[in-house]
């Protein structure tokens, strides 16, 4: 638990054999109790929520609003650099095998940091975009030439 945190609630939860063995291997690994280990799993899946955003993000969030309309559209289309696109991807697959590091653990709460905040940023800049009059983008879908 963080510090802060003081409230705990206890649950049962049924879990799939395989995925007990790779939380108990992770525990072991990492020489923590599997309590640990299932909460920062827990955690770690969870999407950003307000009260763990750090101020000086929501202060450029708020900033947005300011922005040019040029600004906005090139934020909206922003993507993860492929190279920290291709680590979140290599972390996150040694993560669910269970053969990731301490240290690789840390890399991935920093990349995954940022493609939230990056996620959080296109969400904020398509809302003012949306709120100026334009639609919101569609996904590209592949047509079907029969159609």
């Amino acid at each position: 638990m963080q510090q802060g945190e003081t409230m705990e609630t206890t649950i049962t939860v049924r879990l799939p054999k395989p995925v007990y063995r790779r939380l108990n291997q992770q525990a072991k690994i990492f020489n923590r109790p599997l309590d640990d280990i299932v909460v920062q799993t827990i955690k770690r899946s969870l999407p950003l929520w307000h009260d763990t955003i750090p101020p000086d993000f929501e202060k450029e969030l708020a900033q947005m609003n300011a922005l040019s309309l040029a600004q906005l559209q090139k934020i909206a289309k922003s993507k993860l650099p492929a190279d920290q696109q291709r680590k979140l991807d290599r972390l996150l697959e040694k993560n669910s095998e269970g053969t990731i590091t301490v240290n690789e653990l840390a890399v991935l709460d920093a990349v995954q940091f940022e493609a939230n905040s990056l996620m959080l940023r296109k969400a904020k800049a398509l809302a003012l975009l949306h709120r100026m009059g334009f639609p919101l983008p569609l996904p590209n879908r592949k047509r079907n030439k029969s159609t």
